[in-house]
């Protein structure tokens, strides 16, 4: 019996359209440019020729907050970077990185010659970074918006870090009407992460009390010392006054005993000066030694006064300025930098 052969040109058909992959997508592609954008970019390409390179970066600025383009971040992020604005360049870029992705894995479609391009825009992102520092924000909660230094970069959570000037920024964020706000430094070429809490309101008001007693002061279920009961000023006046007015009086009195001592130990002095014209040796009885005797026990008197006048004074003094701090519910001393000096302050508050 006689077969009749068979074409397996149909079946290799069959198996082919089987076996074909689907067609990979696409990938998404700039919108093209309307006539008042195309005008924009040009004009912006005819400043760069020119030189004006400031205000060929506020064009693509422009441009780049109507389009959010990864073109337009690229052409802001390598302008800047050429006007030393290595803050800008650093954020432009980074966002330009994070639209387009690799040459090996982009994101979008991207023109002949893209790698070329993308290895620039690297390398002058990486001198960028040597000149900025960078703060990664993490916030609890996500839709919070995000402000450094009182400017809002984005909100929560944020793509990429912030890059801001070497130094000290003010990192907060905002949301449904609480807030939260902390100090961060960061250097040149440094990166850091600050943490942001941003607490429920009923978990940020204090718990009222169950009862109707008064509540403890702050800081007593630390253990801390309870805060001193508050005196009569009239009694801190007298006391303080007091102790002035007592130091001034003994300083007076040391003067016009340093004064009677000094008379004294003159007429003393004469009347030694007379006592050897009388007699070789002072006897009782003798006026000139009689005299002598007296203005020598004045002046041991009103010397020995004075020294005690004058003690006293300072003890009194000494103790004014210790019932002042000791009397006064604010007293307290601050040593450290006064007026941009070292030194110490010493405060009341009455």
């Amino acid at each position: 019996m006689r077969r009749s052969p068979r074409s397996p040109i149909p079946a290799v058909l069959l198996l082919l359209s089987c076996a074909a992959p689907a067609a990979a997508e696409p990938l998404p592609r700039r919108r093209p440019s309307t006539g008042p954008e195309q005008e924009m970019l040009d004009e912006a390409k005819r400043l760069v020729d020119q030189g004006r390179i400031a205000d060929a970066r506020d064009i693509h600025l422009t441009l780049w907050r109507l389009t959010r383009s990864a073109s337009d971040a690229f052409r802001v992020g390598m302008l800047s970077f050429r006007l030393r604005d290595f803050q800008m360049a650093a954020e432009f870029l980074a966002i330009y990185f994070e639209m387009v992705g690799t040459p090996e894995a982009p994101k979008i479609w991207v023109p002949p010659g893209f790698k070329e391009s993308y290895e620039l825009a690297r390398a002058n992102f990486a001198e960028a970074r040597r000149h900025v520092g960078a703060i990664e924000v993490r916030v609890s909660e996500p839709g919070a918006a995000v402000l450094v230094d009182g400017r809002q970069v984005g909100v929560s959570p944020l793509p990429h870090p912030v890059y801001v000037a070497p130094g000290q920024h003010r990192v907060g964020a905002q949301l449904a009407g609480r807030q939260v706000e902390v100090p961060a430094a960061v250097d040149a070429g440094g990166e850091r992460t600050v943490w942001l809490v941003l607490r429920r309101a009923d978990a940020e008001a204090p718990a009222l009390p169950s009862t109707s007693k008064a509540a403890a002061p702050p800081g007593a279920a630390l253990g801390a010392a309870p805060p001193r009961a508050a005196r009569d000023p009239a009694l801190r006046w007298w006391t303080v006054g007091g102790l002035a007015a007592t130091s001034v009086a003994l300083a007076v009195v040391g003067g016009v005993s340093v004064a009677e001592a000094n008379d004294a130990a003159g007429d003393r002095d004469a009347a030694f000066v007379r006592a050897r014209w009388e007699a070789f040796r002072c006897r009782p009885g003798l006026p000139a030694c009689d005299a002598y005797a007296e203005a020598d026990g004045r002046a041991r008197t009103f010397t020995g006064l004075s020294v005690g006048a004058f003690i006293g004074a300072g003890l009194a003094a000494g103790g004014a300025v210790a019932a002042g701090f000791l009397l006064a519910p604010e007293a307290k001393v601050r040593v450290g930098a006064v007026g941009g000096a070292p030194g110490a302050a010493l405060s009341f508050g009455w």
